[in-house]
């Protein structure tokens, strides 16, 4: 640090600004550490001073540490909460002042008499102030300040209260777009256990928000310490125990109100949801003053009934019974250790039955199927200040996530039959489509040192993690049928269409098989280096160096592709423009890497068997159970796998780079002598190199044809046969015969030119970019935001935003809401050139316009009420159609930017509706015996019942345009809390 520490004056100034404005809704918006804050400070006018001594006033931990030759210390590491600071003086307590620790926070502070300092108390446990330290943007959330708010008891829901952050499409569940990034971007931590999702990035560990006690959401500009992320960071902490002895208990009940109007799927109006949720926790000290525990058991019960047009209904019923430990353990004042476990485990039943929408009658039940979900998790650390000057910390943890799909008959075959319309409904007995057994399972090992030099803070650290999904996937009975009686299904999802792009009327059936089974692994390494600099009283630079390594292994344990040496620069500069520490200028540039999810290890590098065979059909006979009879004649086979492991060599590009995104912010905050905070910020951000699979058959087929030599003697033999279809022989296939449009799917920078391996000729061969004919991949977002914070005076307070935002090109990224497509890193987005025709444009998360405000207002009589409202234009639509010209695209019938026929460009159907909801809480506390306290709550979400249309059918046809999903209806929950403390 500087000599001065921003001159000890000018630092002292600072303080007491920020000591002027009580508490507000808001903790800072930049952050130090991952899981605990720092408190660092000055003593001036004291001499001799001897020792400073910080004791947790709740604990009761002291740790004692000598100032250097400025007088300046720097206590790190510190679990937030209330801190007790004293200068000692020849064996005195000279000054003492009380200060709050927050997640990731730095609280600064002067000590000592003389000069212009007086003792500065900070009251409360939010303070307002501006930390000049670090340029990263986002917010801090405590549990209590989320008890004042209507929010929902979900992590997304938390992230939604930040600028820049969307709710993603329904077809990934409950998920938050950051930034213009897709869902499946970002990643979340619990006392700095990595909990994602690494199968395909949707969602992490479920946890109740009685366990939290921070929740920190990082929107940019994250350090180096943070990676596998091109979206935004979910950090969490849980609570602790103290001294203390506290138990309590809390009970809510959800209900939904109203209901949606009906869409051409749904009949929403018989829908129905329901929650019950029961905590109860304990903590205090197993040792005093050493030893310290907090345990919570939760027990969840969520119901809901859907209503489905097409012909089947569902009563679902979720039962989660949750238990969470966090032990905390000092060794010493400067050595502890630290474990956190809980269990997520949660189990769905869902009840099937056959369902009449014409008439509105439930029919046969069909049974039930089992959703298994969650599992246990835990990690351990050790927490050291081996000198004044230098922290150890070291974690090793391990979770895993059930993900497990088994109805209670797995015998009966999937089948469907599709209407004149081309909606296939449901025939037959079976329950779910697929049966799937999967387990994935994450081991972490994080080792991160500081050392604080004079003007410099330098972090190093380096972490791994090697997951493990194991995978069992096939069809209900082993085998799909989906009857087509009238062509029209067969015309919108295959093409089989005339020269009008109309179903040409010959009903087909098609035979499907799949089945995927193994084990499949990926390993995570990176290490860091971060040195923030106080360069003048007034600047202060954070120059770090991330590099990553992701290694993908196939089914047999072989490596398919391994990524190294991902350097990721992170530079930011901070500058406090009047030294007073009420304002500050910031710049923020970094790349971002993004892993590659197991999901492609299980499509791309298992022993997949898919394949689908069209027959002729005569359009009218179905057996019991739904399988066609009268069968009649083989029209041909789609391979998209063929049961064996693939050869490593021919799914990556040997000349892949790294999927990783740029990024840089721009902003100002100023605090205002009444405490609000007032901030402006520019950000930009671009998806420099996207992964993604590509099907390489027509490029190989022109490089044969024109410059290779296809060696017919290794090709195989091929059927010949005469006019009306019959085998009469067999000669050596043509690469035509072999490259038949989907046959070989590489990974690959799309818009590059490619260098891979062609099995069949046991050669490497190197493809121009114009023979693929790929553009390139392209993700860009660009925002404006304003940000205002009131703190709170005891009376009222406000948090409010405005967002200006653009996010364009043709890749959203991980995962796809034109399609709603969940296979991370390998949707249909470039599987042939013509789908990527017209698809340059808006993209589906982008959102124009977004404002955002919540608040609280106190009564003196005790009752306190919140408000969050949320306003947003909608996004963007399209049509989709079977493509004209390319008869590779046209296969995978309407994913195209066509319709009738003509280019329909990306995002040129106009926007979904503008959306907007309030939503009020009101709480009232009774105290009554010793330190006992009754708190009775009533939320209620869509206030005004708003049903704004979030989604459209974007498939061209009879059905196009039509509503596919509306904002969540009306809900209300009322909750009662007892604590004892």
């Amino acid at each position: 640090m500087s000599s001065t520490l921003f001159s000890r004056k000018t630092l002292a100034k600072s303080v007491l600004a920020l000591a002027v404005g009580a508490t507000t809704i808001s903790t800072p918006t930049v952050f130090a550490d991952e899981i605990t804050g720092t408190v660092r400070g000055s003593v001036v006018g004291v001499e001799n001073v001897s020792e400073i001594k910080i004791t947790n006033v709740e604990r009761g931990i002291t740790k004692t540490m000598n100032v250097d030759s400025g007088g300046e210390f720097r206590f790190g590491s510190l679990t937030p909460g209330q801190y007790k600071v004293q200068v000692v003086s020849g064996g005195s307590v000279v000054d003492t002042q009380t200060v709050n620790v927050t997640l990731g926070g730095t609280a600064s502070i002067v000590m000592g008499h003389g000069s212009e300092v007086e003792e500065v108390v900070v009251q409360g446990e939010r303070i307002a102030q501006v930390d000049t330290g670090i340029a990263e943007t986002g917010m801090v959330m405590s549990a209590d300040q989320l008890v004042e708010l209507p929010v929902a008891r979900d992590l997304t829901s938390v992230t939604m209260l930040a600028p820049s952050v969307s709710k993603g499409d329904s077809a990934f569940g409950n998920n938050a777009s950051f930034a213009g990034a897709s869902v499946a971007e970002n990643v979340s931590y619990i006392n700095g256990l990595n909990t994602t999702n690494f199968r395909n990035g949707l969602g992490f560990s479920e946890v109740p928000f009685e366990f939290y006690e921070n929740i920190q959401v990082k929107t940019g500009g994250y350090s180096a310490k943070f990676g596998r992320s091109t979206g935004g960071v979910m950090n969490a902490t849980t609570k602790s125990g103290s001294n203390e002895f506290k138990f309590g208990s809390s009970f809510y009940y959800d209900e939904e109100v109203s209901t949606v109007p009906n869409t051409h799927w749904n009949n929403n109006d018989k829908d129905a949801f329901e929650e019950s949720n029961y905590n109860v926790y304990a903590s205090g000290a197993l040792v005093q003053d050493r030893v310290f525990f907090y345990a919570l058991y939760n027990h969840k019960t969520e119901n809901e009934d859907i209503y489905n047009f097409t012909g089947s209904a569902w009563k679902q019923e979720v039962e989660t019974d949750f238990w969470g430990l966090k032990l905390d353990g000092y060794i010493t004042e400067n050595h502890r250790v630290e474990l956190t476990a809980f269990s997520d485990d949660r189990e769905t039943v869902e009840s099937t039955y056959a369902y009449d929408g014409e008439t509105d009658t439930s029919g046969q039940y069909f049974g039930d199927t089992i959703y298994g979900r969650g599992g246990v998790n835990w990690i351990a650390s050790y927490i050291g200040n081996l000198t004044d000057t230098m922290e150890l910390t070291v974690s090793y943890g391990r979770n895993e996530a059930d993900r497990s799909d088994v109805p209670e008959d797995i015998t009966p075959p999937l089948t469907e039959l599709a209407d004149e319309n081309g909606v296939l409904q449901r025939t037959g007995q079976w329950i779910t489509g697929n049966v799937e057994r999967g387990l994935d399972e994450r081991e972490m090992t994080r080792v991160d040192f500081t050392w604080d030099i004079g003007d410099h803070f330098v972090e190093v650290g380096l972490d791994r993690e090697i997951n493990t999904a194991s995978n069992d996937v096939h069809r209900s009975g082993g085998v799909q049928w989906q009857n087509d009686p009238y062509g029209q299904w067969a015309c919108d999802e295959w093409g089989f269409c005339d020269e009008n792009d109309e179903s040409l009327g010959l009903p087909l059936v098609v035979e499907t098989h799949y089945d995927n089974v193994g084990s499949f692994e990926t390993e995570s390494s990176a290490f860091y280096i971060q040195d923030t600099w106080d360069v003048t009283d007034t600047l202060s630079l954070q120059v770090g160096l991330r590099n990553e390594t992701f290694k993908n292994l196939n089914a047999e344990g072989e490596s398919f592709i391994e990524v190294k040496d991902q350097w990721a620069p992170r530079l930011s500069a901070v500058w406090d423009p009047t030294g007073a520490g009420n304002q500050k200028v910031y710049a923020n540039y970094g790349h971002y890497y993004l892993p590659i999810a197991a999901n492609t290890n299980i499509r791309m590098s298992a022993p997949e068997y898919y394949v689908r065979d069209f027959y002729d059909w005569d359009g009218d006979c179905l057996n019991e159970d739904g399988t066609p009879c009268n069968v009649g004649d083989y029209i041909g086979r789609v391979t998209y796998g063929n049961g064996e492991v693939p050869d490593t060599r021919s799914l990556v590009d040997t000349n892949i780079e790294p999927m990783y995104q740029s990024e840089f912010i721009l902003g100002y905050e100023f605090v205002t002598e009444q405490g609000y905070e007032l901030g402006a910020r520019g950000i930009y951000r671009n998806l420099e190199t996207s992964m993604e699979d590509v099907a390489i058959d027509a490029a190989v087929i022109d490089y044969y044809n024109s410059t290779g030599n296809w060696d017919t003697s290794r090709s195989g033999s091929c059927d010949t046969t005469n006019d009306s279809g019959d085998v009469i022989g067999t000669h050596p296939c043509s690469v035509e015969e072999v490259f038949t449009g989907f046959h070989q799917y590489v990974l690959t920078n799309p818009g590059s030119e490619m260098r891979t391996y062609i099995p069949e000729m046991d050669e490497y061969i190197s493809l121009t970019a114009d023979q693929l004919r790929y553009p390139e991949a392209k993700r860009q977002y660009g925002a404006l935001e304003f940000t205002f914070k009131r703190p709170f005076d005891g009376r009222w307070s406000l948090d409010a935003s405005y967002t200006w935002a653009h996010s364009w090109g043709n890749n959203e990224g991980y995962v796809r809401s034109d399609n709603g497509q969940n296979d991370a890193g390998i949707t249909t987005n470039f599987d042939q050139p013509g789908l990527l025709d017209g698809g340059y444009g808006d993209l589906p998360n982008d959102r124009r316009h977004t404002v955002k405000a919540f608040g609280t207002y106190a009564f003196d009589m005790g009752l306190r009420v919140g408000a969050n409202f949320m306003w947003q234009s909608g996004r963007p639509k399209n049509c989709f159609g079977v493509h004209p010209t390319d008869v590779f695209a046209a296969a995978y019938g309407r994913e195209s930017f066509y319709c009738d026929g003509e280019l329909a460009p990306r995002a040129s159907r106009g926007r979904t509706d503008n959306y907007w909801k309030m939503d009020l809480n009101a709480q009232y506390p009774v105290a009554f015996g010793n330190n006992q306290q009754l708190l009775l709550s009533l939320d209620v979400f869509n206030l005004f019942d708003s049903d704004a249309v979030t989604e459209t059918e974007e498939l061209n046809g009879d059905q196009y345009g039509l509503p596919e999903q509306y904002q969540d209806p009306r809900s209300i929950r009322l909750g009662v809390r007892y604590d004892f403390n």
